[in-house]
């Protein structure tokens, strides 16, 4: 045989091998490619993932989009848009943008650890947001008037079907601890990190959701704003009028629970204008209510459960405005937290008021009232409103005296782009790292 002949058979054995080889798709519920992204997870199983099967033409879609970048809107753009943009506008926008954001996250679902991908809740959320997904994809390019209405129920019906997301997400969580601790499996740092950096990435997206759907509901889509509201803007929101509002809430939940609560001594400095001038600046007054709804609401009960008869400190908070941030600094006298649990205090497993158990999680959701203490979602979740639009959120402590938290917010509406998730080749490598 020729030597000629020899190379072709051997280069025409070589593409047969490499055309019946299996591929990855990114979609590990039918991956053949075991263990795929699974690979060097650590107790991860190899084993395809446990989620429902998705159609390949819609799974191909999702895998197209989350190639696309997505694109961070400042609160300054925002406001532009509200009033100059019109609907058809925001709905070329919004149709592209809304799955393109949505596609990452489907993809990330896959990379969870099999116990958690079995719990009923995730399944849901996952086929939630798959739905979501497919609703906006598909209206036309092209949009009628028809049309431009229907996309405004389907933002409704998106902002409906994602409510939920947190809460579900949390309690799927806690299951699937619950179910390690009956098997007496250990929740080793590898499991506990994958979780964190998801629900971070999940949470975080539905953030950004809730904000593109209403606003264009708001501006667009016949919803009532709030009066000299863009939206959900407020340009001239008031920090201190929104920290008294969340202060007064958590107070009326505070007495429902312990009868009682701490008084509150606020004061502003305003650095950038005068000091005698209030505190405003463009932002989502409900994103400040979450943040400082909560952090009163932990102030609260650490004070009161520390407290003595007729004996209870206040709550001091300080507000400062400066040309780049506002800073707000909420401090209690309610014993501060150890040392030890400091870097706990943002993971979705842990609570303020101590590791989550299967009795307080069964407490939370049969009570008929809030919790002054939930399922442990809480700090986390206000850390990332804070982050959303280039803030952040931190707590020190004085163990044995009290707690400051600490929220900063940019000052400048065109410097506080949002922060969202970005899906690239190196995300599955931070779930086997």
């Amino acid at each position: 045989m020729q030597f000629s002949q020899i190379r072709f058979f051997a280069s025409s054995i070589a593409r047969l091998e490499a055309t019946s080889k299996p591929t990855c798709d990114l979609n590990p519920v039918c991956c053949k490619v075991v263990p795929c992204c699974m690979k060097g997870l650590i107790n991860y199983s190899s084993q395809p993932a446990l989620l429902c099967e998705v159609e390949p033409s819609v799974w191909s879609r999702v895998v197209k989009y989350s190639k696309y970048r997505p694109i961070p809107l400042s609160i300054e753009n925002f406001l532009h848009h509200g009033e100059e943009a019109t609907p058809r506008v925001s709905y070329n926008f919004l149709r592209r943008e809304i799955p393109t954001r949505l596609a990452g996250v489907l993809l990330e679902f896959g990379f969870l650890p099999p116990i958690l991908q079995k719990q009923t809740a995730i399944q849901a959320v996952r086929d939630e947001h798959l739905e979501t997904f497919q609703d906006l994809l598909a209206f036309p390019n092209n949009a009628s008037d028809a049309d431009l209405e229907s996309f405004s129920e389907a933002l409704t019906n998106t902002r409906l079907r994602h409510t939920d997301t947190v809460q579900k997400t949390a309690e799927a969580v806690m299951e699937m601890k619950f179910e390690m601790i009956d098997q007496k499996l250990e929740v080793d740092q590898g499991i506990e990190t994958a979780v964190q950096y998801f629900l971070d990435r999940l949470y975080m997206t539905k953030i950004s959701l809730s904000m593109l759907t209403n606003q264009h509901l708001y501006v667009h889509g016949g919803n009532i704003a709030k009066p000299r509201h863009v939206g959900q803007i407020d340009p001239h929101c008031d920090v201190v009028a929104e920290i008294r509002r969340a202060y007064n809430e958590a107070a009326r939940l505070c007495d429902q629970h312990y009868g009682t609560h701490p008084e509150i001594n606020l004061v502003s400095s305003n650095r950038a204008e005068a000091s005698d001038v209030p505190i405003l600046f463009a932002y989502v007054s409900s994103h400040l209510h979450h943040m400082f709804f909560e952090v009163f609401k932990n102030s609260m009960r650490a004070t009161v459960e520390r407290s003595k008869e007729g004996n209870m400190a206040k709550l001091e908070v300080r507000v400062s405005k400066t040309d780049t941030d506002i800073t707000i600094k909420i401090s209690d006298s309610g014993g501060g937290i150890p040392r030890s649990q400091m870097n706990s205090l943002f993971k979705y497993m842990y609570t303020t008021a101590g590791r989550v158990g299967k009795a307080h999680a069964d407490a939370v959701k049969s009570s008929s009232i809030p919790p002054m203490a939930g399922l442990g979602y809480g700090l986390p979740v206000s850390r990332l409103y804070a982050r959303y639009f280039q803030g952040d959120l931190d707590i020190s402590s004085v163990h044995g005296v009290g707690t400051d938290c600490f929220i900063y917010l940019r000052s400048m509406q065109q410097k506080a782009p949002e922060q969202i998730p970005v899906f690239s080749k190196s995300t599955s490598k931070t779930y086997r790292e």
